[in-house]
């Protein structure tokens, strides 16, 4: 991983969860999210760290939830590194939400149940400015490896000496965005009559909208997806 320091952009980290059945008492899929993106990227490019809760399914569940977030002992390497805590209607309620109220030209935008891999090999300030550089909205990182796919084909670029793709679709799966963009015109697509059926009010609405992968073509997986509906 390069922790080169002659790169000084920041990001604010926004997590999104839910209460569930499973999950909502132990913390253990929220933390091992945020642990997992720290242990990649460290933590002296992010700016503010921010959680927004919806409390569906099991809204009974809210109250202990916060409670939990809001200690330290579920980050321990850590310390209490939890700046502000929302609660939200549905993801596409907290996902523009999270554009109004963060601080940084570039968010960075994680569900609460992803692994992050050793495959990524860039920290979070250089990848700011590839975006700078591209001009890129919309930056992921790719749950399978780079390639064709019938909904999303791809275009090898480089950025900065570093390999991404160019595609054809955005989605939830882990991202950085350019906040700006989205405030001027990307969250008028977000469709928050949805809610509270999460990502549909945003993934469905960004078929067609060019994004990039990190990685060239053929680059293998850099997040897990280990599923925390429940």
């Amino acid at each position: 991983m390069s922790l080169n320091d002659t790169y000084q952009s920041y990001v604010d980290l926004n997590i999104f969860t839910n209460c569930t059945k499973r999950y909502s008492d132990s913390g253990n899929l929220i933390g091992n999210t945020v642990k997992s993106l720290l242990n990649i990227f460290g933590d002296h490019h992010i700016n503010f760290i921010r959680v927004f809760i919806d409390p569906q399914p099991c809204p009974e569940k809210l109250d202990s939830y916060i409670e939990y977030i809001s200690k330290e002992a579920w980050l321990p390497q850590y310390g209490s590194l939890i700046d502000e805590l929302f609660v939200t209607n549905g993801l596409a309620d907290g996902y523009i939400k999270s554009t109004q109220v963060c601080d940084t030209d570039y968010i960075f935008q994680v569900e609460h149940d992803w692994i992050f891999l050793d495959t990524i090999k860039h920290d979070l300030g250089f990848l700011i400015n590839c975006m700078k550089e591209q001009s890129m909205h919309h930056l992921r990182f790719n749950k399978r490896a780079n390639i064709h796919k019938p909904w999303d084909r791809l275009t090898p670029i480089s950025v900065l000496g570093c390999d991404f793709c160019k595609t054809s679709i955005r989605s939830n799966n882990p991202h950085i965005i350019d906040r700006q963009s989205y405030l001027n015109k990307w969250n008028s697509y977000i469709d928050l009559s949805n809610t509270p059926n999460r990502a549909d009010g945003i993934e469905n609405k960004m078929v067609g909208l060019d994004g990039y992968i990190y990685g060239g073509f053929q680059y293998p997986q850099q997040i897990q997806h280990v599923d925390g509906r429940n």
